[in-house]
């Protein structure tokens, strides 16, 4: 059984379903992903089914049980894709599936619920408040830091919904949907950065220079719109600061496989410090433009490779 030929035969037989698409704002993002998945998946010999996921969870289950996958590469992003909704009804349909499990999925998805954890565990992150379109005149009315600052839903991914606002004027004009939280925190001027985790292993650091104020929405999936510099030039201690922070916050949480944490670094300290931790995000972009993959090609590990660690690791 130890010839190559014997071995793809055991490849073959194992059958992964990639979900993507989904019913969250980030659904084209995901499209891309599932389908960058799915021709790695399918060249290195896995049967593969795509599995396009809609509001209809009916169907969903329909082809899960129909196509009786071995495990789940999850693609999916935002509400019902990261948030622990299609965790849980994969554990229900007792499935095996990439990424974090559906109580961490949970808590990283909400901006809020992170912080917390940010707090218990000691790193640094930016002040903030919750509101909501109910409170949102009233508590805007006396807030405990100056502007610029920057408002954001709670539970959205790929910077979606994230404006800087330099007076109360522009805050003002920001448009709150019904049952929906938001988070208004202080700006944190500075460098962007973000570490990626492998295997529970910061891999290098990456700052992120983008033509818009931010790393927003389009700066994100808009070739041409960011410069990536891998390893960051920045200070030791900075780098090794980002690293420590990944992994603790991913190992507090229990996440697996792949996830990646970014940060603000102030070299000024306006705020008296110079790094903070501004989120997690436990189901990474994986297409051309994104950063884990980047990273990981930066330390010798193809695309290909990649998509194994991360199934294996799960």
């Amino acid at each position: 059984m130890g010839n190559k030929k014997d071995w793809n035969k055991i490849i073959l037989k194992k059958k992964i379903a990639v979900l993507l698409g989904g019913i969250s704002a980030e659904r084209n993002v995901s499209l891309k992903t599932g389908k960058y998945v799915s021709k790695s998946l399918k060249k290195q010999g896995y049967q593969v089914k795509e599995i396009n996921v809609t509001a209809n969870k009916k169907n969903l289950i329909k082809n899960l049980k129909k196509f009786k996958p071995d495990f789940i590469f999850n693609a999916l992003h935002g509400t019902f894709g990261e948030d622990g909704q299609i965790q849980k009804l994969l554990d229900k349909l007792k499935i095996n599936y990439s990424h974090s499990s559906a109580k961490t999925s949970e808590i990283a998805m909400d901006k809020k619920k992170t912080k917390n954890v940010f707090k218990k565990i000691g790193v640094p992150y930016p002040n903030d408040i919750q509101v909501n379109k109910v409170n949102f005149r009233k508590k805007i009315k006396q807030l405990p830091f100056q502007f610029p600052l920057v408002i954001k839903p709670v539970s959205e991914g790929s910077s979606l919904g994230v404006k800087i606002c330099k007076n109360i004027n522009e805050l003002k004009r920001y448009k709150l949907k019904k049952n929906i939280n938001y988070l208004i925190e202080e700006y944190i001027p500075g460098r962007e950065l973000t570490v990626g985790i492998l295997k529970n292993k910061a891999l290098d650091v990456i700052e992120l220079k983008t033509k818009k104020k931010f790393y927003d929405y389009k700066s994100k999936y808009t070739k041409g719109m960011t410069k990536y510099i891998i390893p960051a030039k920045i200070p030791k201690n900075i780098e090794r600061k980002c690293k420590k922070y990944t992994e603790k916050i991913h190992k507090f949480l229990k996440c697996k496989g792949i996830t990646r944490t970014d940060f603000r670094f102030d070299e000024k300290k306006t705020f008296g410090k110079e790094l903070y931790v501004l989120e997690i995000n436990t189901q990474p972009g994986m297409t051309p433009l994104s950063l884990v993959p980047m990273m990981a090609k930066y330390k010798g590990i193809s695309f290909d490779k990649l998509i194994e660690k991360i199934i294996n690791n799960n």
